[in-house]
């Protein structure tokens, strides 16, 4: 028995020390290799914020284009420290991009969605339908664009909502961009009553558009018209450009602003009435 003891305690002090010693000597490489993907994530975040930080100063640079550029050299510096630290530690690189060859072959089979999506991403900073600040309609949701990556686009609700959509369900869709042509007209129909005066109510229509500051002359001043004769109602309908950014303000100022300009000229909006039959 105590020879067995003393066999035991041998193999034990053997191999711990041959497991100390490679510890010892493996720790100045882990510690080395993760200083290095430290260095590579503090780099890759100033890089990427000192790109946005230029790409927002300069005015020959688009901001979507450099948004996206900025991730992608981002991710570059990451994988490039990663691949160092690796290498540092004693994996060979060849054989990571073996391994790193069949992942991409297995992932891209059980992840076609997300390969579709990157690849979208890619055509939608191409052909640009929508830039970084537009506001936009795709794939059923619509909202003001905070950031376009290569595997999103991030919206930003009137209500301030944030919305993440995929760059394949982007691209598949109709995609309505309400801010790329620099004008957007507002559509509004007021009703007034069967013995009111429609030119004048007309006339009070366009002067009132015309004052709100930021109605538009071009492409053309406010127009006014008859649009429809209803059951209760002469129904004029209003057109007056804005750019895209003032839409709502505009839209509802002027509601207000007509229906006080109606009040001072004896223009009346008709409303429902009820009958009721005795028998």
């Amino acid at each position: 028995m105590e020879d067995f003891s003393n066999t035991l305690t041998g193999y034990w002090d053997k191999y711990s020390d041959l497991a100390l010693g490679n510890i010892i000597g493996f720790a100045p490489k882990l510690i080395g290799a993760l200083f290095i993907l430290w260095i590579a994530t503090s780099i890759a975040g100033r890089v990427q914020k000192r790109i946005l930080n230029y790409t927002k100063k300069s005015p020959r640079i688009d901001t979507t284009l450099g948004n996206f550029l900025a991730s992608i050299i981002k991710y570059a510096v990451l994988l490039t420290g990663i691949l160092v630290a690796a290498s540092l530690v004693g994996i060979k690189i060849a054989a990571i991009f073996t391994i790193f060859a069949a992942m991409t072959l297995a992932i891209g089979l059980a992840l076609r969605g997300t390969m579709s999506n990157v690849a979208a991403g890619i055509l939608l900073i191409i052909f640009r339908p929508y830039r970084i600040g537009d506001y936009v309609e795709a794939d059923g949701v619509e909202g003001t664009v905070d950031d376009i990556n290569v595997f999103n686009t991030t919206l930003r609700t009137l209500d301030n909502v944030k919305l993440i959509l995929s760059n394949g369900g982007a691209w598949r869709s109709t995609i309505k961009n309400y801010s790329s042509l620099g004008a957007r007209r507002i559509d509004m129909d007021f009703g007034i009553d069967y013995n009111d005066d429609m030119d004048k109510a007309i006339t009070i229509i366009k002067d009132t558009a015309a004052k709100h500051k930021d109605v538009l002359k071009k492409p053309d001043g406010p127009w006014a018209k008859v649009r429809n004769v209803g059951e209760s109602s002469v129904d004029i309908q209003m057109r007056v450009w804005c750019k895209p950014e003032n839409y709502w303000d505009v839209k509802f100022d002027l509601t207000k602003s007509v229906k006080e300009a109606f009040d001072k000229g004896g223009i009346s909006i008709p409303y429902p009435h009820g009958v009721e039959i005795m028998k």
